[in-house]
């Protein structure tokens, strides 16, 4: 049914996998194992055209899989892989109902045949106790039975689980085997899956597929048999390097050493139990590695760490492994709220999400926002612990290296490879005795180390040999390879200067990376995107405040064509714009202030009679009546507010911090779009709002007129309300965009121009949102999370292309394991 020959698999251009041949016919289940990066998940997404063939075949049915098209081979295959899908407010059951939809039509209409095979699967995999539960509220243990029951009710002959048992305990590991061996036995499917438990193998499956990455020519099939074929002598072992007392091939199960006392010291000396643990001095290196490390540091701030690490992650995720990021200390005022409910540097945010892993706080244990030029608040492990003067703060962060510690061991529990981000410049001699963030933290963790220069900047090579050296000889020796950032031209250019730093330095240049014209997340202020002042047919202002805070809220709206985001500081600008944004603040009392200084909020109040200004959580708080700081959060007092909102707000010390989602309900004026909308996001904030009789409540936040307010950071990414919004701004300013998105329909006059941008505009969306369907008809939606993919996908070909990689691998093999 499935077949295979000398299949090349890999991601963009780059061959992961090689040679890959093997067959998988009806009613037989195949297996593929190997350890991570050895391919497993690349050849499946391959087999189900995630990814782009790159050499060999691939017949379904003795036909060529390319002369399918998508429709036809989702007849044919069906697939339960490892990443998460996030379909919003769908119930399991319309999950797994859209498994029919090959059969339903372009309108996805199921009949009563449908859902009588949508009931079968639901009965097949038992998860009859879910079906009714919101899908993303779910564990990943019952999702997983979900996605299972979604593929056996889209009825193929061909079934490709990657990892099907990865978040299930024992009963349903058994549960779910017993289902694919029926599905296989007695319903004549082709099941292909990987398979970590080598247990479970032995147990079920008719042929075993073993692939290995040996390093050097890449990964390729070692062996492929029987079960009994393969667990036998040492060839396990050898394939996943354990040793060979520690896998008993016959029952296809791991061995642990026993533990044994070792003598420590001479005369009179202590026994200690060989495994125990011991205490560990606040300076010493963390010594007990699961993962294996790399570091990114750079020569200054903005060199470019941030995309290099998030470029790392996903070439390794693409490569197979497990990766996750980790920056020991971020002072950012970007910040996000992660599922638990805490507090953690947006960079790191990003990062995870090229790695193709949920964030979490022990990614960024140490969070550093700035409130004025001498102090910050210091938030350790998503919490607050107060604020610190600098020269404070530098005085207690070594406090803070067993959280640290702490953190980068709970990485080191999940994931294969942690890629660390550095801060500023690690040649700060008079930092070099506290460092906890640069060589402190490659010594703590014993990392490899890649320094990253901005070309853009100017003196690259100053840069780099004044650096390295600055640096001890022991720090130094851990930089193994310099990376040169942003290049613009041709690098033959630059190889005699290459030549020359590297005859001086003693190490090798591992790369010269691009400037690459990539959208995703900045870290801090320094973003080139507060210099954009291009005027397109819709024109967003966001206020550039002194103490600006999550300017990422807003980051969706430059990715649509025929809008420009400009980050306005002056009150000329303010009429210019067809809506005004007033973002979040670190110290809303003092920006309020500076708001009022400035002239601009006497501009803001005028452009309100006429046209909308929206505020996000701090920037909401300042368009009330008044701010009340009784606790002293931000200094004391009472400040009037801009009075274009009826409600008042009241500072506390206690912060809240909230993910949270739903749907608007009605709302008025022009950004009446919004009604009924769909909206996620996440709260900080320090305040309660009180909403007053004259403004109509709108989810956590209010409106009254042409004026918006809410808490919700993150708020335009979901679902289209940016499409929305930005159709609303273009039919009160008279024209519109005939395809933004959201239909083709106007509602006011429609200029030459305004038609000829909008289809461009048309054309622009699709290539961004990952359209390649053929025909006119255009998108109905912007989605901001696949046009992110694509960017991280886009950040690691570059990284690929331009990167020895290679040298990055044998980097990691010497790093401490």
């Amino acid at each position: 049914m499935l077949k295979t020959k000398d299949l090349c698999a890999g991601y963009g251009k780059k061959v992961v996998i090689s040679g890959v041949s093997f067959e998988v016919k009806a009613g037989e289940i195949v297996t593929l194992i190997g350890p991570n990066g050895s391919g497993k998940s690349t050849v499946l997404k391959t087999i189900t055209g995630q990814l782009a063939r790159l050499g060999g075949t691939i017949s379904v049915l003795d036909k060529d899989l390319v002369s399918l098209s998508a429709s036809e081979a989702a007849l044919h295959v069906s697939m339960v892989m490892t990443e998460r899908i996030h379909p919003e407010y769908m119930t399991c059951r319309d999950v797994i109902a859209t498994g029919r939809y090959p059969y339903t039509g372009r309108l996805g209409i199921l009949g009563e045949a449908d859902w009588r095979a949508v009931d079968e699967a639901i009965k097949l995999v038992h998860a009859e106790d879910v079906v009714d539960s919101d899908f993303m509220r779910i564990s990943d243990g019952q999702r997983q039975r979900v996605m299972l029951a979604r593929a056996i009710c889209q009825d193929t002959e061909i079934i490709v689980l990657d990892e099907p048992t990865s978040f299930l305990d024992m009963f349903y590991k058994l549960d779910l085997l017993k289902t694919i061996r029926f599905l296989a036995r007695e319903k004549g499917k082709a099941i292909l899956m990987s398979l970590h438990e080598l247990d479970l193998v032995k147990m079920v499956a008719d042929t075993v597929v073993c692939l290995k990455n040996d390093g050097v020519d890449g990964a390729h099939v070692v062996r492929i048999g029987t079960p009994g074929e393969i667990f036998v002598g040492r060839f396990v072992q050898d394939l996943y390097g354990v040793e060979p007392d520690e896998f008993d091939p016959e029952t296809a199960s791991l061995r642990l050493k026993p533990v044994v006392a070792e003598a420590v010291g001479g005369e009179g000396d202590v026994q200690k139990v060989s495994g125990a643990p011991a205490p560990v001095s606040s300076d010493a290196p963390v010594t007990k590695k699961r993962a294996k490390v790399i570091m990114v540091q750079g020569t200054m701030s903005n060199a470019g760490k941030s995309l290099l690490v998030a470029g790392l992650c996903r070439v390794f995720r693409q490569d197979g492994y497990r990766v996750a990021p980790f920056k020991s200390q971020n002072m950012a005022l970007n910040s996000f709220i992660t599922n638990e409910g805490l507090e953690m540097g947006r960079a790191q945010v990003m990062q995870a999400e090229a790695a193709g892993i949920e964030p979490i706080v022990a990614m960024n244990p140490i969070l550093l926002k700035p409130t004025d030029d001498k102090g910050s608040q210091v938030i350790v492990n998503g919490e607050v612990i107060g604020n610190m003067r600098a020269k404070d703060y530098f005085k207690y962060k070594k406090q803070l290296i067993p959280d640290i510690k702490k953190a980068f061991s709970a990485l080191e529990e999940i994931a294969d490879i942690i890629v660390i981000e550095g801060a500023g410049s690690p040649a700060e001699i008079n930092l070099r005795s506290d460092d906890i963030v640069n060589m402190g933290l490659a010594e703590l963790v014993d990392a490899p180390v890649l320094l990253v220069a901005d070309i853009d900047r100017g003196g690259v090579f100053a840069q780099l040999c004044g650096t390295v050296q600055l640096l001890r000889d022991d720090e130094r020796a851990r930089v193994k390879g310099l990376v040169i950032n942003k290049f613009r031209g041709d690098k033959s250019i630059l190889d005699p200067g290459i030549s020359m730093i590297e005859d001086m330095l003693k190490i090798p240049v591992t790369g010269v990376l691009p400037y690459l014209d990539i959208s995703l997340d900045d870290e801090d202020s320094l973003s080139t995107r507060f210099e954009k002042k291009e005027t397109k047919l819709v024109n967003i202002g966001v206020v550039r405040l002194p103490r600006i805070s999550n300017f990422t809220d807003f980051a969706v709206f430059e990715q649509i064509q025929d809008v420009s985001l400009h980050y306005i500081t002056d009150v000329r600008e303010v009429a210019k714009m067809d809506m005004v944004i007033i973002p979040g603040s670190k110290n809303t009392i003092g920006d309020l202030k500076w708001l009022r200084e400035s002239g601009l909020e006497a501009a803001i109040k005028k452009f309100a009679t006429k046209k909308p200004v929206f505020g996000i959580c701090g920037g909401y708080q300042m368009l009330g009546n008044s701010i009340i700081d009784a606790d002293g959060v931000e200094g004391g007092g009472e400040l009037r507010g801009m009075e274009l909102l009826d409600c008042r707000t009241e500072l506390k010390s206690q912060k809240v911090r909230t993910r949270v989602s739903g749907r608007l309900g009605a709302v008025d004026g022009v950004l009446s779009c919004l009604s009924r909308k769909e909206f996620s996001g996440y709260e900080i904030h320090m305040g309660e709002t009180t909403v007053g009789g004259n403004a109509h409540l709108m989810e956590k936040g209010a409106y009254s007129g042409n004026v918006y307010g809410t808490y919700i950071h993150g708020f335009f990414d979901e679902g289209d309300l940016s499409i929305c919004v930005v159709r609303a701004l273009a039919a009160a300013k008279g024209v519109s965009l005939p395809c933004d998105g959201a239909g083709a329909e106007t509602d006011g006059a429609v200029t030459g121009a305004a038609v000829e941008t909008g289809a461009a505009s048309c054309e622009k969306l699709k290539e961004r949102s990952g359209d390649v369907s053929s025909g006119s008809e255009p998108r109905q939606r912007f989605d901001y999370r696949a046009f992110k993919e694509t960017q991280y996908d886009k950040l690691a070909d570059a990284v690929r292309g331009y990167m020895d990689m290679k040298a990055v691998y044998g980097m990691l093999r010497e790093a401490a394991f």
